[in-house]
């Protein structure tokens, strides 16, 4: 079967965008230019913001000089393998360059550096059609021979995601001068998804010479890319200077130069939108500071459902998180309606018990999420994990429950979560301690070196996934298995003999109404197991300058940092 627009269905239907944040194709202003190339000297260290930035150029229908975009944290030097976090890290590196299939605004995955592809029956075979003439930004051409040695390369120097996607791969053939044929050893019905509108097409005449892609930088070229756009200046912990590809083959970006600026924090991220300093933030902001910024004279606000997740973990290979009573009794006495009006100000979906989203068409609604912080002290009661001094904390093998909660100082949201998760688990006998973590620092402590089966050092941590876990139902397997080359982000060290039979299945499974059985199965282990506690899925909410840059483009479940929104409204798909 050959694909064309409109290839697959994934996840919310379009159009659930809040009335504040759907941005339609609009005009630009009329004012004059009024920016210099690169980085001024007020764009300092993190925590200072830029001068004024550029404004819409009247002669070119939607064109700007410049755009400057706040962040909150460093992504290293933005290369396939150096990027940091999946969001926005991801999203910044796919500036840079292109997938062979693209989310369109809907959610939907469409052809892209791929101008059809066609899946074989019993599912094993892939044979991609590349769009022709498309050039990589030193000139040089995008060939079949690039598609084959990325795929190659990826499986060759381990990546704990791109080779997780591709680990199904068993042979990649250039079969014309503009055919790929791609061969599975199983059918996996997730490939699209998972692979083709995942993964960075890389060039061989420059990743052929890259020995150590760990170490690499863009320096060297090695930034090359189809993209949109190209990183050409990094100051590490400070800023970014993307320059737009004029060749670049869905049309000429609409800015022509794009900057990043880090912030310490969100207090200076949105302070910096409301002095000029930035035009738009590249960090979704919390819904206090969405309320605030509606006041700001030329400020305004995209926002929408999105699929990233607020999520508490735990190692469950530790006491006491090992007993499942223990995790039972969390789980029932975190109440989920609070975070949500408390610290999201309802503006995000309560959590599921058995992880996927509640919108999703894979969602299992037998599936239920309570709050009983009584029947959580009776399970506690029960496995005589009890009180014995009178002092209000519970006690396991003799010790109290005293865990520490690992919280990232730049989250707000996540930082006031664990604070109210700390009174909530008091009621039933937990004495938590929050600890107030660096991002890079919490993250190597719950995830060393982004590899599960580098194991862990936490007891609790806030944490969550970037929209492409939730985008993907299938995506479950990773958060189970307890293969690390299958359960690639199983950063709780879950290990469950049935789990790992049923996503097993699920991974080769090809009729879809067998498929959402299984899927079904899983979302009942997880909610009845409780692997991690699934919390909420917040809104994304973006804020901007309209006068600057008005046609940010928000694809439903992930948000508006996407190339999409830099190009013009009929390139996108």
């Amino acid at each position: 079967m050959v694909h064309r627009p409109s290839v697959r269905r994934l996840a919310l239907a379009a159009g659930v965008i809040s009335s504040l944040a759907w941005l339609a194709a609009c005009g630009q202003s009329g004012a004059a230019p009024t920016t210099s190339p690169g980085v001024p000297a007020g764009s300092g260290p993190a925590g200072s913001g830029p001068a004024a930035s550029g404004s819409a150029d009247p002669g070119s229908a939607g064109a700007v000089d410049q755009i400057r975009a706040g962040i909150i944290g460093d992504e290293s030097t933005l290369t396939p393998y150096t990027y940091v976090t999946g969001f926005p890290g991801w999203n910044l590196l796919m500036l840079q360059y292109d997938s062979l299939l693209q989310f369109d605004v809907n959610g939907e995955v469409q052809p892209w550096l791929a101008s059809e592809y066609a899946v074989s029956d019993d599912g094993l075979t892939y044979t991609v059609d590349l769009v022709s003439d498309v050039t990589w930004s030193d000139g040089e051409p995008l060939t079949p021979d690039d598609v084959r040695f990325t795929i190659d390369y990826f499986l060759a120097n381990t990546h704990s995601r791109f080779t997780t996607n591709l680990a199904s791969v068993s042979e990649v053939e250039v079969t014309g001068d503009s055919q790929v044929t791609i061969t599975l050893e199983d059918p996996n019905p997730a490939f699209a998804v998972g692979a083709l509108a995942d993964i960075p097409i890389i060039p061989q005449h420059v990743w052929e010479a890259v020995d150590n892609p760990d170490e690499a930088t863009f320096e060297g070229l090695t930034n090359v890319g189809t993209g949109p756009y190209q990183l050409v200046e990094y100051t590490p912990d400070q800023s970014y200077r993307f320059e737009a590809n004029p060749d670049y083959f869905r049309g000429v970006p609409q800015a022509d130069e794009l900057i990043l600026v880090q912030y310490a924090d969100e207090a200076g991220l949105v302070a910096a939108l409301r002095t000029d300093a930035i035009d738009v933030t590249f960090r979704t902001i919390s819904p206090e500071q969405v309320r605030a910024l509606e006041s700001v004279e030329g400020v305004e606000v995209a926002q929408g459902p999105e699929f990233s997740t607020q999520m508490l973990y735990y190692d469950v290979t530790k006491p006491p998180f090992d007993q499942l009573p223990v995790r039972q009794a969390i789980s029932l006495a975190i109440d989920r309606q609070d975070l949500l009006d408390t610290v999201f100000l309802g503006a995000a979906t309560l959590g599921n018990a058995g992880w996927t989203h509640p919108d999703s068409p894979a969602f299992n609604d037998a599936v239920e999420t309570r709050t009983d912080v009584d029947e959580a002290n009776a399970i506690l009661d029960e496995a005589s994990i009890t009180d014995s001094d009178g002092d209000g904390i519970r006690e396991f093998d003799g010790q109290p429950l005293s865990p520490e909660l690992l919280a990232p100082s730049d989250n707000p949201l996540r930082l006031r979560m664990a604070e109210l998760i700390k009174e909530m688990l008091l009621q039933v006998g937990f004495d938590v301690t929050v600890t107030s973590l660096e991002r890079e620092t919490l993250v190597n402590q719950v995830w060393p070196d982004f590899d599960v089966a580098n194991g862990r050092d936490y007891e609790m941590s806030m944490f969550g996934w970037s929209a492409p876990v939730q985008v993907d139902p299938s995506e479950i397997t990773s958060l189970l298995h307890s293969d690390p080359a299958i359960g690639s982000i199983n950063i709780s060290g879950f290990a469950d003999a049935e789990a790992d039979e049923i996503a097993d299945q699920l991974r080769v499974e090809q009729d879809e109404a067998t498929r959402q059985e299984l899927l079904d199965q899983l979302q009942v282990i997880t909610a009845e197991r409780l692997p991690f506690v699934m919390l909420l899925y917040g809104d994304g909410a973006y804020g901007y300058r309209s006068d600057v840059y008005a046609d940010w483009t928000f694809i439903t479940g992930q948000g508006i940092v996407t190339k999409l929104s830099l190009l013009a409204a009929d390139a996108r798909p």
